[in-house]
């Protein structure tokens, strides 16, 4: 109701300022003021009538529909009707009042009826124009807030998706710790308590500081070493000011998790896992590197949920401002990562 109210204000607005316009500075210097204000009054139902069956009728019902040709056939019948209204009033109503303004051609006389519509289109082509401009404008911001709740879904369905893919290796971890009675075990039950804390409570924001997610992959990896004691070859490495840097949470932690899932997790012998964050001029560079298992090699390097998860995150977070490049060999596995911070920061 409120919304119809506000509406209808911009309506009385539009036809005041018409007139205010028409009369009082078009015509207000003319000898004949008075007749011109009449004429303009006797004339203005039609033009309201025109707009409004425009409006109202014709361009919803048929034009925004792409029904152009019945589109065109009603707006032909209003046109002729219009022309014909117009001759009624001019005869009959304009006339009669003044004589001595109007030229009383014959009623028939169509070359005259269709030009007297001169005087009318251009309240209603503004009128129309306007009617159209708002109804696109309308259209664009329905069309851009369900492309944003679009990629707000998106977004929450792939983080969610994080969560569950994590616990899954993290518990893989843990059972392999107690199936060993190894007395790490409740350190490492400590460890995965903290990273939950964090998921629970610290990720469900769009943007979080680097140094949080940076201590989150820490304490992931200290979890990790647990089970692979001296036989992991492991270079952790940051640089740059990582508290005035914010990026989204979880984004960093699938490639380091895949790390361990998939590299060193399947190796027997000494593995390696080297990380290394740069943070220099609003971007962060990541390189990865981590030796690939014989029993991975021949897999075909899977990688599961994981990095699909975070290619599909990384392409709606920082749509053009990122640079991932995977290189594997049956050897070594490689990322290199860029994200340019600049103007989502």
């Amino acid at each position: 109701m409120q919304e119809f109210k506000k509406e209808w204000v911009w309506h009385v607005l539009f036809w005041l300022g018409y007139l205010l316009i028409k009369i009082f500075i078009v015509e207000f210097f003319r000898e004949d003021f008075g007749v011109v204000l009449l004429v303009e009054l006797i004339s203005l139902p039609l033009k309201m009538f025109l707009v409004y069956a425009l409006i109202f009728y014709l361009i919803p019902r048929f034009l925004l529909k792409k029904r152009y040709l019945e589109f065109t056939t009603w707006l032909v019948i209003l046109v002729v009707f219009a022309a014909f209204a117009r001759r009624v009033t001019d005869i009959y109503i304009t006339y009669p009042i003044s004589m001595l303004y109007f030229d009383k051609a014959d009623f028939w006389d169509l070359s005259t009826a269709f030009r007297n519509l001169v005087f009318v289109y251009p309240v209603v082509g503004l009128g129309t124009a306007i009617y159209l401009m708002s109804h696109w404008i309308k259209d664009y911001q329905m069309r851009t807030q369900l492309q944003q709740e679009k990629l707000q879904t998106e977004l929450k369905y792939l983080k969610a998706q994080v969560h569950p893919h994590f616990l899954f290796n993290t518990i893989n971890n843990i059972y392999s710790l107690s199936l060993d009675q190894s007395p790490k075990t409740s350190q490492a039950l400590l460890e995965l308590s903290d990273l939950l804390s964090y998921m629970l409570y610290e990720c469900n924001v769009d943007r979080i500081s680097l140094k949080k997610e940076i201590e989150l992959i820490e304490n992931y990896i200290n979890l990790e070493k647990l089970r692979y004691s001296e036989r992991l070859d492991l270079q952790f490495q940051v640089e740059g000011n990582l508290h005035e840097v914010t990026v989204a949470p979880l984004i960093l932690l699938p490639f380091v998790d895949n790390c361990f899932k998939h590299g060193a997790g399947d190796s027997i012998e000494a593995c390696f896992v080297h990380f290394h964050l740069k943070v220099e001029n609003q971007k962060i560079h990541l390189n990865l590197s981590n030796n690939i298992a014989e029993k991975t090699a021949n897999a075909g390097g899977k990688s599961g949920i994981g990095l699909s998860n975070v290619r599909k995150r990384l392409e709606r977070e920082y749509p053009e401002q990122y640079q991932l490049n995977i290189i594997q060999t049956s050897e070594i596995y490689k990322v290199e990562l860029i994200i340019d911070l600049d103007e989502k920061a």
